[in-house]
């Protein structure tokens, strides 16, 4: 058992600090606490100097440790398939771009569930409840009264330390200063780690580009040279199987679409003045901000579970100002500002107008309703011609990602009075060949979102309005906002389920 007491305060200086000190360990003692048979979290954005120190450990663990992992930003070498069955992966709520492989291959499995009801089973049914034997989280250095924060990533970490048997924090002073709900008590953790972020090495990846073709090669190293090293090194090892164009997109820096300027024209007629707005990650939705499909709004305010690129811009021009919210007004509101660019990050740290606030708070239905007209803007894959939104799978039952935060955001903005539920898709998939607007569902698709929850739906051809209307109304709808080239199988499918 833990040897702390959750929620417990010490006073004065002299006590935290010695407590601190007396739990200061190595990277490499911080990887031995995990033993055989453990569940070991590293919640979003959480412990990937420890990560690498466990996943060379692998020989000893012998595929007896259960990992639970969200959207890992590092492979430190433990997906790769040579590793065998060293360890048994679990991926919560995103699954990411460096883990797909992976469960691609069912080396790992997902896990369903929503940020604000991530521990009810913990709280509510410990006997029916996979424990949490350790986890992993990046912290700030603690201030003068002995308190921690988690930068600008802070997501569900406060909720893991208080449910795990042990807390280990790696403590990083490069983290971006934010404003909340966002602070802890070192007394609250176990043992703390420091440990500067590492370097990436420019060696690596030159090494890599060398053995490229030149061609590929000198593009390769025009996008390292427009991103920076630091995002392209964490990716090295995928380099050789991936285009510079996937590269580009992988990174966020690809061009948008021509299609995504249309969408971002009739999202700006939907979005109404005064709005509290939410804004899912992946495209088209990421694109938005950069589009201008806010440009010309006013009074804006912000209530979201991550953000796009350009969100924080919004702020400091005065276009999100949050004046008309009902609740943390005047505040633009997340639970991690995960998403922004370097500009954006710029403009949030240490400004108290940004705010965190744990998943359980932001995401609970009962406080999306009590927002002032609440709007969600979510991306979907596909979508068929009842309603039913699928958000996470292709060609039948593959995973792209998992839900995030998107059924709580869209539900609660479903739901919010005056509020509206927006999902954003281009019309189709793979050069134009496939329609992205369905007739059924592909056997094996998840569907994120029930179609009795469906409400606005944006192409580049148009906006579908499925609020109060049956299902021959809503494929009318839909095929009408589908390409031109998939519209007349569409109608013929829609005459054989719903008749005319």
């Amino acid at each position: 058992m833990s040897n702390r007491v959750r929620g417990e305060r010490t006073e004065g200086p002299a006590d935290w600090q010695e407590h601190y000190r007396a739990r200061l360990i190595s990277v490499q003692d911080a990887a031995r606490l995990v033993k055989p048979g453990m569940r070991v979290h590293f919640p979003l954005a959480g412990g990937s100097i420890v990560q690498r120190a466990l996943a060379a450990r692998s020989g000893e663990l012998a595929g007896s440790v259960n990992v639970r992992l969200t959207s890992p930003l590092i492979d430190p070498g433990w997906f790769a398939s040579e590793l065998g069955g060293a360890f048994q992966f679990e991926f919560e709520l995103f699954i990411g771009n460096l883990a797909r492989p992976a469960h691609d291959a069912r080396r790992g499995s997902y896990l369903p569930n929503l940020f604000s009801t991530s521990f009810k089973a913990l709280d509510e049914r410990p006997g029916e409840a996979k424990p949490i034997d350790i986890t992993f989280v990046n912290v700030t250095p603690p201030n003068g009264k002995g308190f921690v924060s988690f930068g600008p990533h802070q997501w569900n970490k406060r909720e893991y330390i208080r449910h795990a048997e042990v807390a280990v924090a790696e403590v990083d002073k490069t983290l971006t200063r934010t404003h909340g709900d966002v602070w802890m008590h070192v007394c609250e953790f176990d043992y703390f780690v420091e440990a500067a972020p590492i370097t990436p090495d420019p060696a690596v990846l030159e090494t890599e580009l060398e053995q490229m073709e030149p061609g590929k090669r000198d593009q390769l190293r025009a996008i390292v040279a427009e991103a920076g090293i630091e995002r392209v090194l964490p990716i090295v090892r995928y380099l050789a199987r991936m285009s510079p164009t996937e590269v580009r997109v992988l990174l966020g820096i690809a061009p948008p679409p021509k299609e995504y300027e249309a969408i971002a024209g009739y999202l700006g007629e939907l979005i109404e003045d005064g709005a509290t707005i939410q804004i899912g990650v992946g495209d088209p939705s990421a694109q938005m901000p950069r589009l201008g499909a806010f440009d010309a709004k006013h009074d804006l305010g912000l209530h979201t579970e991550m953000v796009a690129p350009g969100i924080a811009r919004l702020v400091d021009r005065g276009i999100i100002n949050g004046r008309r919210k009902t609740i943390h007004r005047g505040k633009a509101v997340a639970v991690a500002w995960s998403g922004s660019d370097p500009d954006d990050l710029r403009i949030i740290d240490d400004n108290p107008g940004f705010e965190l606030y744990d998943p359980g708070y932001v995401l609970k239905l009962s406080t999306l309703t009590s927002n002032y007209r609440q709007t969600s803007i979510n991306n979907a894959l596909t979508i068929d011609l009842t309603g039913q939104i699928n958000s996470e799978t292709v060609l039948g039952a593959r995973m792209i990602n998992g839900t995030g935060g998107q059924p709580e955001m869209h539900l609660g903005a479903f739901l919010c009075p005056g509020g509206r539920a927006i999902t954003l898709l281009p019309s189709t998939a793979i050069n134009g060949t496939i329609s992205r607007i369905v007739p059924q569902m592909e056997q094996g698709a998840l569907v994120t979102i029930p179609r009795f929850f469906a409400d606005t739906v944006v192409t580049e051809y148009g906006i579908a309005r499925l609020l109060g209307k049956n299902h021959r109304e809503r494929a009318q709808e839909l095929i009408a906002i589908a390409h031109p080239d998939h519209r007349a199988e569409l109608r013929q499918a829609a005459v054989r389920l719903f008749g005319r």
